[in-house]
């Protein structure tokens, strides 16, 4: 059940009602202010400002009524400011007001017309505000009183004694001003806490939401007092702020302390800040244990980033300051007190619940931030930030449960990978603090790490960086303890991007020294062994990359040492050991991934091949074992006609661009390829895996135009017993077609033009079938638009001259 409010449920009634009252009495005050009647301004001034003296108005509305009443109230200071209108002294005037029958009106005028006393000059303006000042301390009245110190401020707040002003001097000096803006600042202060404290409890998270609504009444001395043109560096270190914070900590009350520790943040100079640090961080430690530090804390370290790394010669600042220790020391402090209540707890000493911690952690994160963008490449820093969260979780994460705070932690581990990324891996309390997360966040943070190696394009430069960098990714490249049982399955396509991103690694190999750069490779080559087949299949290939890209480096350098650079150091890696290391790599997973696998070895042989052009007769063995090795593949892993058929089509378009094989090597593995595809068990593929074959004995390798037309010959038995059974693939009369036309312009002499004029007869025939059929008649059309094509490509060939 909704509690009812404590001010009453009619509030705009009430509202309305005294706002009558308030623009009744202004347009009778305007009218006397018109005639130039000082007795009747004086009375419908004071009968307007009886209306603030209401305590049954909600804060909310009482501002709203507050800033009708100060809007009119200037048309009264422009009054008496004026004094060929009043005709009066102004301190006649000042003592006249002061008979006012109640004190709230009576101090409203006071300070009405103190500003326009002020600005007269006709009294120091010191005198003045020390006496508005005082005399204000007869209401106490939380709200009532709040809102005249507000109005004080905003009457007095270019009437006090500044550096420069024009009241300075007999009007007083800078601490007058001083002074006459923070005893304001006190007594609100002291009057918005007391609005805690006023009606019944229940109401106290209401009345907390008011308080807080209201802060800027209070806060409006602080900016004023940061707007003073004598606030120097110099005073405000020596004079204010020991007395601002002094009394900000002897008001031990948690939103008061929390708002003005964010105000001052903000309405003071950075520069300010920096040189007042060790004040600021004494102070925040002294905070009530309840304040939430976190806004606070980050706020001015961000402030301090921003102004130290944009302003010119900001860096220079630091000289003799170790700003790093100063928040160091006192934030262990603040994080400690801000644990403690919640750790210990009071009654009897139950099991323990683990605080929150998320922060705390969210202070370490900024501190790190900070620390990284002031002290760029200070790892030991960035270690002593982590050493301390790791103390931090040991002392308060009960059992090690981070609760919700894991992603924190996670967040804290990723931001030194942004700017010191291999670094990381020299600290000492990197991996004890990475022990505090579950599998899942591990991984995550691995993952973060991989990302920030490979989109930074940084080198890998030697066998140690390697061994480190993979033992830190271990939640990513094989099986642990806490990995989940269905973590593959759950969510493939992310397991599948996890392992590319690990892949990459293998490509940001750099180092000049063929050898380091093998053991290297090898190296990643283990780790990826050990993550079992489903990782092996995406990560293997890349080592298998890495390690054929060495091949053209080193013959690169045999080139220069034939060419008389004898310094160039001799490597003991050669092309052989690569090749052999592809081979090893390759045969690792082809049993699980056997398309994959087909691909590298010919990959492998295309390789073998180009650096057998450089050195004839050198590879040739080694291209025809790897291409011997893909025939193996294809014929004990792939049992699937669909992949059979691709693989087919692969291995002819690869074996057509070997040049180094010899006569019978070349034989052998093209035989076998022709012999796997006439055995494919759908007609249709098998017709168009052996055409795709002939290409085999027609290329740079091999020129024999009667296995050419062997293997045409084959296709067109296949082709007319498969039609004749299906009219639907009819169109295979007119792919034969094609091929038959492309031997013949490619001067196959076997390849006879009365061939194609047959075929064309042939083609004409079966499509008419075909047509006539309904369930092959939509295929025939097809067929016949593709027949008319090739038709239309004969008439260009006859025409051309060649």
């Amino acid at each position: 059940m909704a509690q009812p409010s404590p001010f009453g449920d009619d509030q705009d009634r009430l509202l309305d009602e005294a706002s009558a009252v308030v623009k009744e009495q202004a347009f009778y005050l305007k009218r006397a202010i018109d005639s130039d009647s000082t007795r009747e301004a004086l009375k419908h001034a004071s009968n307007m400002i009886c209306e603030l003296r209401t305590s049954l108005l909600s804060p909310k509305n009482y501002y709203e009524l507050y800033m009708q009443v100060f809007q009119e109230m200037q048309h009264l200071h422009g009054y008496f400011c004026d004094p060929g209108r009043h005709g009066r002294k102004m301190v006649d005037l000042y003592e006249s007001v002061q008979h006012a029958g109640n004190i709230l009106p009576r101090l409203y005028l006071l300070a009405t017309v103190g500003s326009a006393y002020i600005k007269s000059k006709e009294a120091p303006a010191k005198e003045i505000l020390k006496d508005v000042g005082e005399l204000c301390k007869g209401v106490q009245h939380p709200l009532r009183g709040l809102f005249l110190r507000y109005y004080v401020s905003q009457m007095m707040k270019d009437k006090v004694p500044d550096v420069g002003s024009g009241y300075e001097g007999e009007g007083g000096d800078m601490d007058d001003a001083f002074d006459a803006i923070f005893s304001n600042f006190m007594e609100s202060n002291r009057l918005w806490v007391r609005i805690q404290s006023q009606g019944p409890l229940r109401d106290k998270s209401k009345r907390e939401k008011e308080r807080h609504d209201l802060r800027v009444l209070v806060g409006a001395n602080l900016v004023r007092l940061s707007q003073l043109d004598g606030m120097s560096l110099e005073y405000y270190t020596n004079q204010a702020l020991p007395k601002i914070l002094d009394h900000i900590i002897s008001v031990k009350d948690t939103m008061s302390q929390q708002y003005f520790f964010e105000s001052m943040i903000q309405v003071f100079g950075d520069e300010f800040h920096l040189n007042t640090l060790e004040q600021l961080l004494t102070a925040y430690a002294k905070a009530q244990p309840t304040v939430d530090m976190k806004p606070i804390v980050v706020a001015l370290m961000t402030r301090l980033a921003n102004y130290l790394t944009e302003s010119e010669g900001g860096k220079d600042m630091l000289a003799g300051t170790d700003v790093f220790s100063l928040f160091r020391t006192h934030l262990n402090h603040i994080l400690e007190r801000a644990l403690t209540p919640a750790a210990t707890g009071g009654g009897a000493p139950a099991a323990p619940a683990s605080p929150d911690l998320g922060p705390c952690l969210e202070i370490q994160a900024a501190f790190m931030s900070f620390t990284n963008s002031l002290y760029p490449g200070k790892v030991h820093y960035v270690d002593l930030i982590l050493g301390s969260t790791v103390d931090m979780l040991r002392r308060h994460a009960v059992g090690g449960d981070l609760g919700g705070s894991a992603q924190r932690v996670a967040d804290l581990l990723a931001c030194p990978i942004k700017t010191l990324s291999m670094a990381v891996l020299e600290m000492e309390h990197y991996p004890l603090l990475l022990d505090f997360l579950d599998f899942s966040m591990r991984k995550q943070v691995a993952l973060s790490f991989v990302n920030g190696i490979t989109e930074d394009n940084h080198p890998l430069t030697n066998l140690d960086a390697v061994n480190s960098l993979f033992k830190f990714i271990t939640p990513l490249i094989t099986d642990m303890r806490d990995t989940p049982g269905n973590y593959y399955a759950s969510d493939p396509e992310n397991f599948v991007h996890e392992q590319q991103c690990v892949a990459k690694l293998a490509h940001q190999i750099r180092c000049e020294d063929m050898d380091s750069c093998l053991q290297m490779v090898t190296a990643m080559r283990g780790f990826f062994g050990q993550g079992g087949p489903q990782r092996m299949t995406h990560t293997l290939p890349a080592a298998f990359h890495a390690a054929m890209s060495l091949i053209p480096r080193l013959r690169a350098l045999d080139a220069r040492r034939a060419e008389g650079e004898e310094d160039l150091p001799v490597p003991a890696v050669t092309p052989k050991k690569v090749f052999q290391f592809m081979h090893k790599t390759v045969s690792a997973f082809q049993t699980h991934a056997p398309e994959v696998a087909i691909q590298l070895w010919l990959v492998a042989a295309g390789a073998a091949n180009i650096a057998d052009s450089g050195s004839p007769g050198v590879f040739d063995q080694i291209c025809y074992e790897f291409l011997t090795q893909a025939i193996m593949c294809f014929e004990e892993e792939l049992s699937e006609t669909v992949k059979q058929f691709a693989a087919v089509h692969t291995i002819v378009g690869t074996l057509t661009q070997i040049t180094c094989l010899n006569q019978e090597n070349y034989d052998a593995v093209s035989e076998k390829i022709t012999l796997h595809a006439a055995k494919l068990l759908k007609k249709p593929m098998q017709c168009r895996a052996v055409a795709a074959c002939s290409h085999l004995y027609w290329c740079s390798s091999r020129r024999d135009g009667r296995r050419v037309l062997e293997c045409l010959q084959k296709c067109l038995k296949v082709t007319d017993a498969h039609v004749q059974s299906d009219a639907s693939s009819v169109g295979l009369w007119v792919e034969m077609l094609d091929k038959y036309v492309y031997y013949c312009d490619h001067d196959v002499e076997e390849v006879q033009i009365t061939f194609i004029q047959s075929l064309l007869n042939l083609c004409q025939e079966h499509i008419s079938y075909a047509e006539k059929d309904p369930s092959s008649a939509e295929d025939a059309k097809k067929a016949k638009a593709h027949w008319n094509q090739t038709v239309a490509c004969l008439r260009d060939l006859k025409a051309s001259p060649e």
